[in-house]
């Protein structure tokens, strides 16, 4: 393994001083090694390039340092570190002094920090901040058994911390299972499973606020979905964000076959999720899909691309209505636009609808062109916070209903 594993020290309460319970750890690959300490039977078998282990005052430092030292090196810090350990009272000056015990020992660079006991927000904050501050790089691994209960959900948090905000690749999530210890064999289990669930909850989350379809790209080719299949998500979010809604429908198409068929790995929680957001591709009304995405990016806030989808489809029945190719913007869209706004200017329509029209016209102008709009109402309503959405949400359902 290229990179660091992030493994958290406790302490024993029920035996004070006296360590872990020596284990004999089993690989999810068959490979054995007994160890009181699991972050060391995982450090053999990835081999990183730096371990951090992380631990409070009150962590069995003592133990642990004793576990790794040959029996007469830097004996006067590991007597230190003992009477440290039992007052709670361990300092990273003292581990330092320890840590080249540690680096000989695994044979890789290491660090030994302090983290606070994660007793209120504050502390738990402070853990998140030791772990960001440790300079980690590349690819990561945590072994979340040892450390309070709590610790445990911390180093998961951390996890995803790490790579949302530090744009780090975890390589795994690994728990050495002493309770389903069988026949003096302990179990090594891999919970990547949660982080991809929380890849997806993110995923989620995102596409909700930007309608990228393309967040779920790498999700799905990681739980085995053929790339060029996945990528169709990335190709759609490329047209629906150019305004080009048969090209984006028509690669969603692709898509949804296989949708329907089943998603494979952790996808398969998400299906039903997945199917609601993309349930418009399946209407071939290219007029309905746009009022769709006018109303979703209107509830987004994202106010530019609700007023151009909202206009183009108000255009695109227009071109029905008028006997006009709607995909054909010079003989099509242009002339059903221009017949549309002489019937407005002549006043063939009711007044309501009419002011409806020359809001939404004059509102799409003014953000698409990001230029202050000509109409100094129109410049009030865009500069308003409240209005804007009010306003457009009234022309949609006059203009578009």
């Amino acid at each position: 393994m290229t990179g660091t594993l992030i493994s958290f020290l406790g302490r024993n309460t029920a035996k004070p001083g006296a360590g872990y319970k020596l284990a004999r750890y089993r690989f999810p690959d068959g490979w054995e090694y007994e160890t009181p300490f699991f972050g060391l039977a995982l450090a053999e078998t990835l081999r990183p390039e730096r371990v951090v282990i992380l631990g409070t005052a009150g962590s069995m430092w003592d133990v642990l340092i004793e576990h790794l030292a040959d029996d007469r090196e830097a004996e006067e810090a590991r007597l230190e570190l003992m009477e440290a350990a039992r007052d709670a009272a361990v300092s990273e000056s003292l581990l330092d002094r320890l840590r080249p015990l540690v680096v000989r020992r695994l044979e890789c660079a290491a660090d030994l920090r302090l983290i606070p006991y994660g007793q209120n927000d504050e502390e738990q904050t402070g853990i998140l901040q030791a772990i960001a501050g440790a300079g980690l790089k590349g690819r990561v691994s945590i072994d979340l058994t040892h450390g309070f209960r709590h610790l445990a959900a911390l180093g998961l948090l951390s996890a995803f911390f790490l790579e949302r905000m530090a744009r780090l690749d975890i390589a795994g999530l690994y728990y050495g299972a002493l309770d389903m210890t069988r026949d003096g064999v302990t179990p090594v289990l891999r919970l990547d499973g949660l982080l991809a669930i929380q890849r997806w909850i993110d995923a989620l989350d995102r596409f909700d606020q930007n309608g990228d379809y393309g967040v779920f790209a790498p999700l799905l080719i990681a739980d085995g979905m053929p790339a060029d299949k996945a990528r169709c998500l990335e190709d759609a979010a490329f047209h629906e964000r150019t305004f080009n809604l048969s090209g984006a429908r028509r690669k969603l198409m692709t898509f949804l076959p296989l949708l329907h068929a089943g998603l494979p790995g952790t996808a398969a929680l998400f299906q039903q999720q997945m199917r609601e957001r993309l349930f418009w591709a399946r209407n071939k009304d290219l007029a309905a899909n746009q009022r769709h995405l006018a109303y979703l990016y209107l509830d987004r806030r994202d106010y530019a691309r609700a007023a151009i989808f909202g206009w183009e489809s108000l255009i695109t029945r227009e071109c029905g209505a008028r006997g006009y190719v709607s995909t054909d913007f010079r003989a099509g869209r242009e002339p059903a636009a221009d017949a549309l706004d002489a019937e407005v200017r002549a006043r063939r329509l009711p007044q309501d609808w009419i002011n409806a029209y020359w809001t939404l016209k004059n509102l799409r102008n003014g953000l698409a062109h990001g230029n202050p709009a000509s109409v100094e109402q129109v410049r009030q309503i865009i500069a308003s916070p409240a209005r804007l959405p009010e306003e457009l949400r009234r022309a949609f359902d006059r203009l578009l209903n």
